[in-house]
């Protein structure tokens, strides 16, 4: 594993991977070929255009404007082709990342803000269109070379890379602003007609060989509505996504995960509903046919829109409770609330599928509360999501069954936003009200239009993006002072087996003995560190112990002092780098020349033998918990640490904290000097730093939990059915 990079391999290449991925490719740059000549053929006629309508003449700004264009045409064409036959190269190259890559990688190296801009509008445009297919791509493509789904975001056909194939089109293209933006916003408006045939044109070779053939189908993503211009712009995009609810949207593509563990939960929940009161039919028995009124999803709505602006008690109360269920909560507020809408408690209840919505929210928010690190004002804020979140699950089940439902990234951003989020600082407290204030909106202004979520969700996106800026910052920190820190320790261990060498614990002087140990050991680990251990630096130190315990060992007592004292340039020269300088390391070497000739010729000699390292510990965090780092001490299973051994530099995992709670951790460095791993709050500050043996031994002593899914969304949803197993079996 590269820890530095974090490449690593999930398994072994698919067979034939080299000529399968070689066809794709050529495939590949087909089809992004046509889409650069059409987009510059549409910017042509376009700019050919305006100038018929201005009747421009031979040397007037739109003339000049087409000119140019043409003239760059052919540039353009060829530096796009490096820029996509570089990223294929480089997606390939990470199956040996020893060998040198010898590429010019400065077409993507452009400071133009504009360029920047544009780039970053399509890549958005591609995102929201084609978010689920390029994401089935791309695990594709992992899959094709034995790599971790984590490696996603280095294929090269993401919505970034493609964006940025035009961007390195441009570098260095003498054209006028508004001509690069012409050009851009016509890539995007053919990248948009184009991207599903190119994809399923791409997909279609590697899922004949047999590679992840069960994902889904890959679908033609809705056009956004096209701008008065003719062109189109990630601007209207996002209106047009935001006009229209998101389950009126048929390409929403369900997830065959999810639609899989969906119906176990439900199947769950189903066999345990008969051994418990139901809410719905309370007063009728058990088994019995039920006369009672069926809520239809109008009335469901209407009643659940009476809870939301005020969160009852009852809820509150059993969120922060451990004991009380949120489900059984919400639903008996839910019939106690349908007199408002003119309908008897007494003679409703609540349709299956209906009840599966309020159950699974309910289970999905009890496994929230009771496993992040939310504080108690956190904790009041969720709880506010309970009725909106009921809602959108009663209107759309789509919100269980596809990532990319605009409800659940939305959950995952507030979470992202208030876990382990204490106000601590001023950014923290403005994240804070951010969230708060993503709330507030959503209470207020959630009706039956699901498209709200999407919206809140950009928003908070958007200032998390510029937060997380700050957080990188502060884990860079980290490392650096983590690796600074190992750095000392590891010069430090070196210094103190050389003496070790050369005493092995000797009853020496104690002026020498306070040398050796103090200034000597401060010397040589400062040479480790600036220079290292091959440096004359550090021969001339090992002389200057070296000859000092020779005089020792071998000078009559008359002779030791006249011979330390020819030594004390050599002395000076340790004691300087511990900042003891003229009269007073002239007095300290007096005094070890002194403490020499005392020494008795009778004592042991002073031994050159190589003594065993005391057993090092590890912190394994900023609380108390402390391990040895003694492998045959620690009780752990074997494959856990094989499995730690390759976690990828980015992974979250979730660790206990003393109250009982999790904590989310991301890895953000692993040291190369002793192969411990570093671990980060959401704050990027360091909380974790520890050995794959003592990280194995945490999860097994159930310390730590390893989520199968990268979002607290769908982790949440993995241990809601972790319960309902716990709970039936």
């Amino acid at each position: 594993m590269n820890n530095e990079s974090g490449i690593t391999s999930a398994g072994r290449p698919f067979p034939g991977h080299d000529s399968l991925f070689a066809q794709v490719s050529n495939v590949s740059r087909k089809h992004l070929s046509d889409i650069l000549h059409k987009s510059i053929a549409a910017a042509d006629v376009f700019l050919y255009d305006i100038c018929q309508q201005d009747q421009a003449t031979i040397g007037s700004p739109n003339i000049e404007n087409l000119r140019m264009l043409r003239s760059a045409s052919q540039s353009m064409e060829l530096q796009f082709s490096k820029a996509v036959e570089i990223r294929f190269a480089q997606f390939q190259a990470l199956m040996r990342p020893i060998a040198k890559i010898d590429m010019d990688l400065s077409l993507v190296e452009i400071d133009d803000t504009d360029d920047v801009v544009s780039t970053e509008l399509v890549s958005e445009a591609l995102t929201r269109a084609f978010v689920d297919s390029v994401s089935i791509t791309s695990q594709r493509f992992c899959a094709l070379f034995g790599f971790l789904q984590t490696e996603k975001s280095k294929t090269p056909l993401t919505e970034k890379h493609i964006a940025e194939f035009m961007r390195s089109a441009m570098h260095g293209i003498d054209l006028s602003p508004k001509v690069r933006a012409i050009v851009f916003r016509n890539y995007e408006e053919v990248l948009l007609d184009s991207m599903a045939a190119m994809l399923d044109d791409v997909n279609r070779p590697m899922v004949s060989a047999g590679i992840l053939p069960h994902l889904s189908h890959l679908k033609a993503a809705r056009r956004p509505v096209a701008s008065s211009n003719g062109g189109s712009t990630a601007q209207a995009a996002a209106s047009d996504q935001r006009r229209h609810a998101a389950q009126h949207n048929p390409e929403m593509q369900l997830g065959v995960a999810e639609n899989a563990l969906f119906e176990e939960i439900c199947n769950y929940l189903h066999s345990l509903r008969p051994q418990v009161p139901q809410m719905a039919q309370s007063g009728g028995s058990m088994g019995q046919v039920s006369s009672r009124h069926q809520l239809s999803t109008h009335e469901m709505i209407s009643v659940l829109s009476i809870l939301q602006s005020a969160i009852p008690a009852s809820i509150t109360n059993a969120m922060k409770g451990a004991d009380a269920s949120i489900a059984m909560m919400l639903k008996s507020e839910m019939l106690s609330n349908t007199r408002k809408i003119g309908l008897p408690s007494e003679a409703i209840e609540i349709k299956r599928e209906d009840e599966d919505a309020v159950d699974l929210v309910g289970m999905l928010f009890d496994v929230l509360m009771s496993e992040r690190d939310f504080r108690d004002e956190a904790k009041t804020l969720i709880s506010r999501l309970v009725v909106p979140y009921t809602k959108a699950a009663v209107l759309d089940r789509r919100l269980f069954l596809t990532k990319a439902h605009p409800a659940r990234k939305l959950l995952n951003a507030l979470t992202e936003a208030i876990e382990g989020n204490h106000g601590d600082g001023p950014q923290e407290r403005e994240l804070l009200n951010k969230a708060e204030n993503t709330v507030d909106q959503l209470v207020a202004g959630f009706n039956e239009d699901i498209a709200i979520f999407e919206m809140l969700e950009h928003e908070l996106r958007t200032y998390l993006d510029q937060h997380r800026r700050r957080i990188d910052l502060a884990e860079k920190r980290a490392k650096e002072a983590q690796r600074g820190q190992e750095r000392l320790e590891n010069a430090r261990m070196l210094a103190a087996r050389e003496l070790e060498a050369r005493t092995n614990n000797a009853e020496l002087p104690a002026v020498i003995q306070d040398f050796f140990s103090r200034y000597w050991t401060h010397h040589l680990s400062m040479i480790a560190l600036r220079e290292g251990e091959e440096s004359q630096a550090w021969t001339t130190a090992i002389k200057v112990a070296d000859d000092a315990i020779a005089v020792l060992n071998s000078e009559p007592a008359e002779a030791r002092t006249e011979q330390m004292m020819k030594m004390r340039p050599c002395f000076d020269s340790v004691l300087a780098s511990s900042g003891v300088l003229a009269d007073s390391s002239g007095a300290l070497v007096r005094k070890i020349a002194d403490s020499a000739r005392q020494y008795s010729a009778h004592q042991a000699p002073v031994a050159r033998i190589v003594a065993a390292l005391p057993e090092q510990e590890s912190v394994l965090s900023e609380s108390s918990l402390r391990l040895v780092f003694n492998k045959d001490a620690l009780n752990y299973d074997e494959a856990d640490a094989e499995f730690f051994k390759s976690l990828a530099i980015g992974t979250w995992l979730q660790l206990e904290g003393s109250d009982g709670g999790y904590s989310p951790i991301k890895l953000a460095w692993v040291s190369p000097i002793s192969s411990r791993l570093m671990f980060v709050n959401r704050r990027g500050v360091r909380v974790l730093v520890v050995s794959v043996e003592e990280l194995a031994q945490m999860k097994k002593q159930g310390k730590l939990i390893v989520h199968a899914q990268d979002n607290v969304f769908e982790q949440t949803m993995d241990r809601v059915l972790n319960r309902l197993k716990t709970d039936f079996g």
